[in-house]
């Protein structure tokens, strides 16, 4: 067989599914295991999205926006951080003050702000970054 005679062969071979005498049964089984993989499902990210949808909340009410106090030390009653864990934070804050600093930004002073103040601004930069990735990756579809 050529080239051009064999193409249109195969075509004709696969241009219909062959038909068995159980697909209407396998048809109807397939059918409800999905339903019932897409209830479950379903049902699974709506009790995640509701746990973690109160923890967010519960968070934001907690978050102290005491922007205007000097660093946050630690009560006597308390536990000391580790000097490995209090030196990184030390770090991470001189680093994020220095870009700060060469942004033209010195009068803010991140040192101020405590950790879930650090978690929330961060994960507001994360966002805004995902939301122009988004409008980026629209724009080039």
């Amino acid at each position: 067989m050529s080239v051009d005679e064999f193409d249109p062969a195969i075509e004709r071979l696969f241009a219909r599914a062959p038909s068995f005498p159980d697909s209407a049964r396998f048809e109807a089984a397939l059918a409800a295991k999905l339903n019932t993989s897409s209830r479950f499902r379903t049902m699974a990210l709506s009790v995640a999205g509701l746990v973690g949808g109160v923890i967010a909340v519960r968070e934001v009410l907690n978050v102290d926006f005491n922007l205007a106090s000097s660093a946050v030390s630690a009560s006597a009653g308390s536990q000391p951080a580790p000097q490995g864990l209090s030196m990184a934070g030390v770090d991470a804050a001189q680093a994020a003050q220095s870009l700060l600093d060469r942004l033209g930004l010195t009068g803010l002073d991140m040192s101020a702000m405590g950790g879930m103040q650090m978690f929330w601004a961060t994960a507001g930069v994360l966002v805004a970054l995902l939301a122009a990735g988004v409008v980026k990756l629209s724009q080039e579809i």
